[in-house]
């Protein structure tokens, strides 16, 4: 809803508010616009921080915000390992001097095998570790002395990359083999637990990596003397089940920013930091429909339609339809007109960074206060 005008010196601004979103002089933006509510990410931050006391066993992954600017927030607040999927992320973010980087995805080739390398030299203030689930993955990594260490991936059921319990002897044996000394410990993402909305059905599958967990920690020490060993678990729907697990490091990643996805977790209390400001484009009162700017190049669309954004204020609404650059709105009882502007949360809010080439930083009075850069969006040319 529209609240009264506040007059500020000469000017009169509108202060435009979704729920407790609060947008100034909100007919200065050109929509679509990605906003990013700078107290909501402070919340975000102090919420994490107070859930899992120590902030050396937060290992956070960094695809959800790309940016430098967020990195060098959460380093200044005490959290200073992260975790990136791509040797973008890795290579842009080791800019902000982290104690340590985990490259979560595995190197498949000589070219990325070599980027690594570079990388690694280009930052020498910085620890670099890497994943590994085969022989392939070991062989292409094996040789890069200023590699800091290795995790084993495992996969405790999301069967998506990751080597299971099961199979993990032989892996070993060979790495034992080539008499390897960077064996660091366990990396395992239990993904299958994103979406589940049970609690209980989340803490029974956390139960089960653990178990995977510590069966493939026995295995390794058998095999292996390591003085540092180290597991890193879990993800945003799991994190705060190993916390427990006193050796346990913790590696959530949407958490930041947040979204309508994640905000089905009643027990976590993390805000959506991140939404998509649009307007009405047009309506059709006969279909009881508008259509909004907010299309699938500008919010997440690797949801199912209705999932890929919820408007704030208008909760009976509903996205039916989205072509690139339209979203068509079933208003179910809900009042917009041609000309308003909407606020979305998105369904996903890592798919939703790469989208723009910049976010707009909002403090608390509803004022663009800067920029957000997603630096890893896009690939460094060398």
């Amino acid at each position: 809803m529209r609240a009264k005008f506040n007059k500020d010196i000469n000017n009169i601004f509108e202060i435009l508010m979704f729920n407790d979103y609060k947008i100034k002089d909100v007919e200065s933006f050109e929509t679509p616009e990605h906003l990013i509510f700078e107290e909501k990410v402070l919340h975000n931050i102090n919420s994490i921080i107070s859930l899992v006391g120590d902030k050396d066993r937060l290992i956070p992954h960094a695809k959800t915000h790309k940016s430098k600017d967020i990195l060098s927030l959460l380093i200044e607040n005490g959290i200073k390992k992260h975790k990136t999927s791509t040797l973008n992320e890795l290579e842009v973010l080791a800019e902000c001097n982290p104690e340590s980087l985990v490259l979560a995805y595995p190197i498949t080739s000589k070219i990325k095998s070599k980027r690594l390398l570079k990388i690694i030299n280009k930052f020498p203030n910085t620890k670099f570790y890497a994943i590994i689930s085969n022989v392939f993955h070991f062989d292409l990594i094996k040789d890069i002395d200023s590699l800091s260490g290795v995790y084993i991936d495992l996969d405790t059921g999301m069967n998506r990359t990751g080597v299971t319990k099961e199979n993990v002897s032989d892996l070993l044996d060979y790495i034992s083999s080539k008499y390897y000394k960077k064996l660091k410990g366990i990396h395992a993402y239990d993904g299958q637990t994103g979406g589940v909305t049970s609690i209980e059905e989340r803490k029974t599958d956390t139960q089960n990596t653990l178990n995977a967990i510590r069966f493939v920690e026995k295995l390794i020490k058998e095999r292996f003397s390591i003085n540092d060993f180290e597991i890193i678990a879990g993800g945003s729907w799991s994190f705060h089940f190993y916390i427990q697990e006193k050796d346990i490091k913790l590696s959530p990643g949407t958490w930041i920013y947040w979204d309508i996805n994640n905000i089905k977790m009643k027990e976590l209390g993390f805000k959506i930091a991140g939404v998509i400001l649009g307007q009405v484009i047009d309506q059709n009162e006969s279909n009881n429909t508008v259509t909004i700017d907010i299309g699938a190049k500008s919010i997440s669309s690797d949801m199912i339609t209705e999932n890929r954004l919820k408007l704030i204020g208008k909760p009976n609404s509903k996205l039916i339809f989205q072509n690139e650059e339209h979203g068509i709105i079933k208003l179910n009882g809900e009042s917009l007109k041609l000309g308003d502007y909407v606020l979305a949360q998105p369904g996903h809010a890592c798919t939703v960074t790469p989208k723009y080439n910049r976010a707009l930083k909002i403090d608390k009075n509803g004022e663009v206060s800067g920029i957000i850069m997603p630096h890893a969006r896009d690939r460094i040319l060398t």
